[in-house]
């Protein structure tokens, strides 16, 4: 699947693409606490689009005639909810403030959430890996000049590689 037709691929694209700026080979991570600051920035980002997805579908015409796809979706989205925090915790305790209102997102509620259910489960499984490598990228990244740091991304990891497998699941019922 291309991001051309995922919106929600292509803003998480973009978001580890400005990211990729910071993530310089060489780099420690407590040295630069901008750098760090805008990491975070963009997985929060990332976490609020997610929160926007999973919602959506949660209450997508197939979210609310199958309960246990839209109790999952729900769940995620709780889930999603709770990397967010944790992310804007983080920025403020480095001393930034935490953008909650992300500019320039293709992304949009109801945008591209009508039409095969199969096929934005199959959108959100690609957005996921991408997510997936961005944390990995993020834990690489802070390694151990940075653990608290590098904790959380690890628990959001997590939670993130279950997300994948969810969507995996999804599309073989």
């Amino acid at each position: 699947m291309t991001g051309q037709d995922n919106l929600f691929l292509r803003d998480v694209a973009a978001m580890r693409s400005h990211a990729q700026a910071y993530l310089e080979p060489d780099a420690i991570a407590s040295a630069r606490p901008q750098a760090t600051i805008a990491l975070l920035q963009a997985a929060l980002t990332i976490e609020i689009l997610c929160v926007w997805r999973y919602t959506m579908m949660s209450v997508s015409a197939r979210g609310l005639r199958d309960q246990q796809v839209g109790f999952e979706f729900q769940e995620q989205a709780n889930d999603e909810r709770k990397h967010t925090r944790m992310v804007a915790e983080q920025i403020t305790e480095l001393g930034g403030v935490p953008d909650f209102q992300p500019k320039g997102l293709e992304s949009r509620f109801g945008a591209d959430y009508s039409g095969d259910f199969d096929r934005l489960v199959a959108q959100n499984l690609v957005a996921e890996q991408s997510v997936v490598e961005y944390y990995s990228d993020l834990i690489r990244y802070f390694g151990s000049s940075d653990p608290l740091t590098t904790a959380m991304l690890t628990t959001i990891l997590q939670d993130e590689e279950d997300h994948a497998t969810d969507m995996q699941d999804l599309l073989a019922s």
